[in-house]
């Protein structure tokens, strides 16, 4: 078998070498592609794969269903808690009102719509939500379990973790003075009604009641709607 020449090597291997070389290229433009990271975020987490709230059904403070596709199509910004709360949830939705009112002014992205889900449908009717809020915000969409379905509310809550615990404890069954124990965060669900992110809320010096910083809260929104848009580009 005749030995293969350097001179024979162009012939043979020309055309293999050639794509290699194009390979090693393209490989090296795409390690030096514009890297992007992850946005740097104080109050919030992004989660890498939104997560689904599931198959639910709850009732608005006016009466009406509420379902997965009611709340597609916008982004929305969800609390919960109680109306007889006595700190917590007061204090959150007034930050949401104000954070609303910054917003208000953005122009590069839309503010999201507020929602406030009531884990005391007990005493916290639809009348009830409606006359709560509105000393918030006027447009406030207050959800509880259906009366219905209650049922159908469990996906809801068991895919954002809302963890609360009635302590009733020494309180004749049918009395209404009762506080309910609960967690404070944030949900920021896209426009497809999944789960996209989660807030958390800080402690000062000398408070006793976690809150959240409205400038933080705006801050931390802005990224994660620019970072997500630049991930569709």
């Amino acid at each position: 078998m005749a030995a293969v020449t350097a001179q024979a090597l162009p012939a043979r291997f020309g055309v293999p070498l050639a794509l290699l070389a194009l390979l090693l290229l393209a490989l090296l433009l795409w390690q030096q592609r514009p890297q992007r990271t992850a946005p740097q975020l104080q109050q919030a987490v992004l989660l890498a794969r939104p997560v689904s709230l599931g198959a639910f059904q709850l009732q608005d403070h006016q009466g009406l269903p509420v379902q997965p596709a009611t709340l597609q199509g916008r982004w929305h910004l969800l609390s919960y808690g109680y109306t007889y709360c006595p700190d917590v949830c007061p204090l959150t939705l007034a930050k949401l009102a104000s954070l609303q009112q910054q917003l208000a002014s953005e122009t590069e992205f839309s503010q999201p719509d507020l929602l406030f889900y009531s884990i005391d449908p007990k005493r916290d009717s639809a009348v009830e939500l409606a006359q709560y809020l509105r000393y918030f915000a006027a447009d406030i969409r207050g959800l509880r379990p259906d009366p219905q379905a209650a049922a159908l509310a469990k996906p809801f809550e068991q895919a954002l973790s809302l963890r609360f615990n009635v302590q009733n404890d020494g309180v004749a069954p049918d009395s209404s003075d009762y506080l309910v124990a609960h967690g404070i965060m944030l949900y920021l669900l896209n426009p497809d009604a999944r789960l996209q992110a989660v807030f958390l809320p800080t402690t000062r010096p000398g408070v006793t009641v976690p809150e959240f910083d409205v400038d933080v809260l705006q801050a931390d929104y802005l990224a994660i709607r620019r970072y997500l848009a630049a991930r569709q580009n």
